[in-house]
């Protein structure tokens, strides 16, 4: 094995390293450049669940903000219903400021707005 050959080795070495860097940045660039995009799938959270409330083993009632239009969505493993849009958006709060009065009392006023409606 000659000098030659250790020299060609190095360089198809470096070569195979330095496509390996360029696709990685390559990829890198082209993810920030389109798929990042605001408006895009993947880009901004369009879609946020501002509380969950487990009513059963299977089920759960959910306030969804879809932007900026509140709903109030029923969820079992079989099922998801819309159960009525909000009038009032609720606030987003931190996990740890949540109150379960606002949800409680959110859900007894739906109640109470379906009684009136029988």
């Amino acid at each position: 094995m000659g000098m030659s050959d250790v020299f060609s080795i190095i360089l198809a070495l470096v070569g195979t390293v330095g496509v390996i860097v360029l696709t990685y940045y390559g990829s890198r660039w082209y993810i920030e450049r389109f798929i990042k995009r605001p408006g895009s799938l993947s880009g901004q959270h369009h879609i946020k669940v501002v509380e969950r409330l487990i009513v059963g083993k299977n089920g759960s009632i959910i306030i969804v903000d879809i932007q900026g239009v509140q709903y109030l969505v029923g969820v079992t493993e079989q099922n998801i219903q819309i159960l009525t849009r909000l009038e009032k958006p609720i606030s987003f709060q931190k996990k740890q400021e949540i109150q379960k009065e606002s949800f409680l009392s959110l859900m007894k006023s739906f109640s109470q707005k379906e009684k009136q409606n029988e």
